[in-house]
């Protein structure tokens, strides 16, 4: 594989003429310029040579049997991919309506017979000049769109991986490969590993993607390995053809009649981001311009995808705040500030509503005790699994467990009765009887036990969240005065 740009080579002139002598006049001055010229002598003979391979400019003379060259012209520019293409009359029809008519149909310039040979060459360079700008200009907007297209795609879009492929796609459509994937560094940069961003329109090579998903790329190792290492871009014209070993999936590669191949890395100050690799099924002979376009889409990627990534980080550092903010440190459930936060939050809620709030105050009987006996660590291990009792207990997504202090935790209840609150309470109280924690300075029992109080109320403009909270540590402090280890509500006990 050569990774330099072959010598470009003239253009391809089509003329298209009945007159022999013409064709053969035409095709002299024309090889002599150093273009590469097809003849056809008449309308089906030039739709057969454009069909058979790229023609930059087309030579037509006017008078021809069946077809004569307005028809011909007007046929050529209702096939898309010829119709930018310069088509340039000739003819011995000198009249101004001739000429009005030619530029009618599309034709771009006319030449009148007898022509000059440095005229004819005159005018078509002057007419491939043009077609180059316009091309340049197209490529341009084009590059331009793209990198619009990649911002706004990376900007909509929350994750990396789902920026990727909307960006592979759009890079696919503007300049025209069949198939593409993108491919992440593991930590440390090792590997690389197929990302799920990629681009396939065709059914085909989705089996070729799927063979991708179980591969990964060693530094060195293969095309991609190489790009890894290098980060410079690096293609390969056709896979089919090469001897070297370009990726472990070479063969499916071919198989699936892949050929042309380019991997691009984006890097953000040395580091690899990602490496992107495109794939055609025509062999790929890469235009400066094509490279360019593709360089400027990694640079614009790579900026991007460093502030997306930020974002991230910020995100990610942003709900770790929250979550130390919000969770008791000890326990991992709920803290008084948060459940604090939630209560006043619900009390209005249901106060609109008018449906019931009821809470549960749970206390760690001779808890002090517990501690003296058996040191201030086994005390923390006790409340975690009594914390952890208790969120098995609740199952709802609206229902908060919270430390409330001390051994001392808390649970809310929205759009909960009495009869519900007592349910909970009573599968908390059961769960850690179930755990049989051991506890010998308890004068109730061999193990740790809980005294619950619950109450409930339907929230109203004449009470506060706070009367809740002093009925339901009314309750508590009954199951207490009454021995312990069990669950009140109100003045009942269970």
């Amino acid at each position: 594989m050569s990774r330099k740009l072959s010598q470009r080579l003239k253009e391809t002139i089509l003329v298209v003429d009945d007159e022999p002598d013409n064709l053969s006049l035409l095709n002299r001055i024309l090889v002599k310029e150093g273009y590469r010229v097809k003849v056809a002598s008449n309308g089906k003979e030039a739709l057969s040579s454009i069909q058979a391979g790229s023609i930059d400019l087309v030579l037509l003379d006017v008078m021809m049997p069946d077809m004569n060259g307005y028809e011909l012209c007007q046929h050529l520019k209702s096939i898309e991919f010829i119709a930018d293409v310069p088509v340039l009359f000739i003819s011995a029809m000198d009249e101004t309506l001739s000429k009005v008519k030619g530029f009618e149909v599309g034709a771009v310039d006319y030449i009148s017979k007898p022509f000059e040979p440095v005229e004819v060459v005159v005018r078509i360079e002057h007419q491939l000049r043009l077609r180059k700008y316009q091309q340049k200009l197209e490529e341009q907007n084009a590059q331009l769109q793209l990198l619009l297209d990649t911002t706004e795609a990376l900007s909509d879009t929350i994750d990396i991986e789902s920026a990727l492929e909307k960006v592979l796609a759009q890079i696919c459509h503007t300049i025209h490969w069949d198939f593409a994937e993108a491919w992440m560094p593991t930590q440390g940069g090792t590997q690389l590993r197929l990302s799920r961003g990629g681009y396939s329109h065709i059914p085909q090579f989705e089996g070729f993607r799927h063979l991708s998903e179980a591969i990964a790329f060693t530094p060195h190792e293969g095309l991609l390995g190489r790009v890894l290492i290098s980060k410079e871009l690096e293609w390969i014209e056709d896979i089919s053809q090469t001897t070297r070993t370009i990726s472990p999936r070479m063969q499916q590669a071919k198989e699936v009649g892949l050929k042309g191949a380019l991997a691009i890395p984006i890097c953000w100050q040395r580091e690899v981001l990602a490496v992107l690799i495109f794939f055609s099924r025509s062999p790929y002979s890469p235009e400066q311009c094509s490279l360019a376009l593709v360089q400027s889409v990694a640079n614009q990627l790579a900026s991007l995808m460093r502030r997306k990534q930020a974002e991230a980080d910020l995100r990610h550092a942003n709900q770790q705040l929250t979550r130390l903010a919000t969770l008791d440190g000890l326990t991992q459930v709920a803290n008084r500030g948060h459940f604090d936060q939630v209560l006043s939050y619900e009390w209005s809620r249901l106060l609109h509503l008018m449906q019931p709030l009821s809470l549960i105050l749970a206390d760690v009987d001779y808890f002090k005790r517990y501690n003296d006996c058996y040191g201030h660590l086994a005390g923390d291990d006790c409340l975690r699994k009594v914390a952890q009792v208790m969120a098995e207990a609740v199952r709802r997504s609206r229902d908060l467990v919270a430390r409330y202090g001390g051994e001392e935790f808390v649970i809310l209840l929205p759009n909960t009765d009495s009869v519900g609150a007592l349910q909970v309470a009573e599968r908390i109280h059961r769960g850690i009887g179930e755990r049989q924690l051991p506890h010998a300075n308890s004068d109730i029992q061999a193990y740790v036990t809980l005294s619950l109080g619950v109450a409930c109320m339907v929230p109203s403009i004449t009470r506060s969240p706070e009367a809740l909270i002093a009925k339901a540590d009314a309750s508590l402090y009954q199951a207490k005065t009454q021995g312990r280890d069990r669950i009140v509500l109100n003045e009942g006990a269970r």
